[in-house]
């Protein structure tokens, strides 16, 4: 009895031994078939194959039906997708890794199933555990956006060790994602030797973020030497390989002659290959080059074309140009509402520029019943970005009420702010703060220090009061 049992075990699995290397011999045939394009043989032997249960087979299947290749006359494009995600399904559960990694794509977008991230998430992990590096970028890029993790307050260094475990196997991507991570000190010491070592891996290997991202060290001199001409070459290489945003930074380096000769109508064709890839800063450079007339034909109504494409795909640069248009009526009629309109819609989006020109207006009672109060936001927001002209307004508004409660103190600190910036209005009244004693401490030398500098700039009441000081 025992040796029947044993018997039988072993012809049970001599049995599978053989169906699977049937199958896998059918597998091997329809690759070859495949890679010469001739899918719906491929699809034939595939199908064969997964009779015997091949997880292969059912990924390759899985493949076909989700780039629609060799299957036009069993379902339409539409109904693809979701055929796709069950024979992904299947090789997942025979524990095939890339169909695993597919598996969570599909629960991502809600191909043939509802989206789930926690299934999502499984899979990732399933397909990542076989050490699909595909799967370990994925649960890189979610754990930056803080999809998945543990703890929220560590996303970026769980992003970085996934990154570090597929650039750890060679994979190009993870090799960028570590380099980035070192570059902008996400879930690591920022370190910019460190970044440029695994951009430049990834960039032996052909990617062409890597390539952009070691460009732009050299065009700042992070980690290494600033270079134009390297940084510009570097763009260069991305930007043959198709990469959008590598291709608007090549068209600016022509336009501005940063790392190559000046050439106008090179920096439109960049600009124009940028933007059919949809880049909506190179929508938005063109339509300067538009609004100027410089290296193409001046159209103002192109122009707005093209910032209006930009704006659509967020740029609010682009909305700000749109508006000063209108508000100065540069070839078109004045029309302070749609500057209003197009003011608002940046300045929503964080654009510092259209928040002080909005503040302005508010200010003026110029197309808006005048408020002191909203243009002070409005002064206040651009400050806080960064931008010299609204820091020095809203430190003459804190010092004189304007809008918010008086506060001297305050306002001199903004003063200051736009002061150190080098704009000679700011160097100038900081001069008067410490002449006076507004917000400070009265100190004669500081004032004087503070008046040369803005007189150096040739503003003349700086020059005026430093003669009074003497």
């Amino acid at each position: 009895m025992y040796m029947d049992k044993k018997k039988r075990l072993a012809d049970d699995i001599l049995k599978s031994v053989e169906k699977n290397d049937k199958a896998a011999a059918l597998c091997a045939q329809a690759n070859k078939l495949y890679a010469e394009k001739n899918y719906k043989e491929a699809i034939k032997l595939w199908r064969t194959a997964s009779e015997d249960n091949s997880a292969e087979a059912f990924y390759m299947l899985g493949i076909c039906f989700n780039y629609y290749q060799g299957v036009e006359d069993e379902v339409s494009k539409e109904e693809s997708g979701a055929v796709a995600s069950g024979y992904f399904l299947k090789a997942a559960e025979l524990g095939h890794a890339d169909a695993q990694c597919f598996t969570a794509l599909c629960y991502n977008y809600g191909i043939g199933v509802e989206k789930d991230v926690e299934k999502m998430l499984y899979w990732f992990k399933q397909s990542a555990a076989q050490n699909c590096t595909k799967a370990m970028n994925n649960l890189a890029y979610f754990a930056e956006n803080g999809i998945g993790v543990e703890n929220p307050d560590k996303q970026f260094e769980e992003a970085f060790a996934w990154y570090k475990k597929s650039a750890d196997l060679g994979d190009p991507t993870g090799q960028h994602g570590v380099g980035r991570a070192y570059h902008d000190g996400n879930g690591v010491e920022r370190n910019y030797a460190e970044a440029v070592k695994w951009y430049s891996l990834a960039a032996e290997q052909g990617l062409p973020g890597a390539f952009f991202s070691l460009g732009y060290c050299y065009d700042y001199g992070h980690g290494v030497r600033s270079n134009m001409t390297q940084a510009f070459e570097l763009y260069k290489k991305a930007a043959m390989l198709n990469h959008a945003k590598a291709q608007c930074y090549v068209g600016y380096c022509y336009e501005s002659g940063e790392g190559v000769a000046r050439n106008i109508s090179e920096a439109v064709a960049w600009y124009e290959r940028s933007a059919a890839n949809n880049y909506f800063q190179a929508f938005c450079n063109l339509g300067c080059l538009y609004e100027k007339g410089v290296g193409v034909k001046r159209d103002i109504h192109k122009a707005i074309e093209m910032y209006e494409r930009a704006g659509e795909l967020g740029c609010a640069m682009a909305d700000c140009n749109i508006a000063k248009v209108y508000e100065f009526g540069k070839g078109v009629k004045r029309d302070l509402a749609l500057a209003i309109k197009y003011y608002e819609k940046a300045a929503q989006a964080g654009d510092e520029e259209a928040q002080f020109n909005l503040g302005q207006l508010y200010y003026k009672g110029e197309g808006v019943e005048k408020n002191d109060e909203i243009a002070a936001y409005w002064f206040l927001q651009a400050a806080e970005n960064g931008d010299a002209d609204a820091q020095c307004k809203i430190g003459t508004f804190y010092m004189r009420g304007i809008g918010v409660d008086e506060d001297e103190e305050l306002g001199f600190e903004w003063i200051r702010e736009a002061a150190l910036q080098g704009d000679a209005e700011s160097q100038y009244l900081l001069g008067l703060c410490y002449e006076d004693g507004m917000g400070v401490e009265a100190d004669l030398g500081e004032a004087r220090d503070w008046y040369e500098r803005a007189a150096d700039q040739g503003d003349k009441r700086a020059k005026k009061a430093l003669k009074s000081l003497k």
